[in-house]
C-alpha cells in the first residue's frame, strides 16, 4: 500500500510536465510506454507504473480544471490511456523476458 500512494504522490509531480506544450504529445503516448518497458526489465511491480501515469493524468486534469476550466474529459480519458499504454510496455517486456527466463523449450 505504501508503495502506490508514493506511486500516486509521484505521478502527481510527474503530471506537471504535461503543462510544457511542445513536449505533451509524446510525454502522453511515448513516456508511459517507454517507463512501463523499463520498469518491467527491472522488476518494479505493473501496479505502481499504471498508478503513476494515471495519477499523473489525473494531476494534468485538475491543474486544467482550476487554471483554465476546461478539457476535463479529455484529461480523465488521458488518465487511462497513459496506464493503458504503461501497462503495454511493461507486458510487453514481460512477456518477452519470460520466455527467455524459462529457456528454450527441448521436444523429445
Amino acid at each position: 500500500m505504501n508503495r502506490i500512494v508514493t506511486a500516486i504522490a509521484l505521478g502527481q509531480i510527474v503530471g506537471l510536465a504535461g503543462w510544457i506544450d511542445p513536449i505533451f504529445i509524446p510525454f502522453v503516448l511515448v513516456a508511459p510506454l517507454v517507463t512501463g518497458a523499463i520498469s518491467a526489465a527491472r522488476g518494479v511491480a505493473a501496479s505502481w507504473i499504471a498508478a503513476l501515469w494515471a495519477s499523473a493524468g489525473i494531476c494534468m486534469l485538475w491543474t486544467d480544471w482550476v487554471i483554465n476550466r476546461e478539457d476535463v474529459v479529455f484529461h480523465a480519458v488521458s488518465s487511462v490511456v497513459m496506464a493503458l499504454l504503461a501497462l503495454a510496455g511493461w507486458s510487453a517486456i514481460r512477456l518477452a523476458t519470460r520466455s527467455r527466463v524459462r529457456g528454450p523449450r527441448v521436444s523429445a
